[in-house]
């Protein structure tokens, strides 16, 4: 997340590299994992995975960044970024996706304007 985007959105929620959390997590403004998630992740901000992080869960949110691993499905209502050094087995639903060389993503992508907040299958 840009430091810009996350200033006009307030100031993001951070779950700090060392930390492990497991279940449903529901959020309403911009959160950065950096530790372990295991469970379901449902938002209406932004989601930052950092580069330590290891994610296994469904995630939703409106726009998602991915720097570390995730293992589940993504769907986001703006946009899905992979970058460098990324891994993602999982399928995304988004209406716009970012991929920089060196990611590994494994699964299937589905792009459509407005997608909606549902399971991708």
């Amino acid at each position: 997340m840009a430091a810009k985007e996350s200033r006009r959105r307030g100031e993001a929620t951070v779950f700090a590299s060392g930390s492990a959390f497991k279940g449903n997590l529901q959020f309403a403004r911009p959160l950065k994992i950096q530790g372990k998630y295991e469970g379901e992740i449902k938002g209406t901000d932004a989601l930052e995975i950092g580069p330590q992080a290891k994610i296994q869960a469904h995630i939703e949110a409106t726009h998602v960044v991915v720097f570390g691993h995730v293992t589940g499905n993504v769907v986001a209502t703006e946009k899905v970024e992979l970058r460098q050094g990324a891994t993602l087995i999982g399928n995304i639903r988004a209406p716009k996706l970012e991929i920089d060389d060196g990611v590994i993503f494994e699964g299937q992508c589905e792009m459509k304007q407005n997608a909606q907040l549902e399971k991708a299958s």
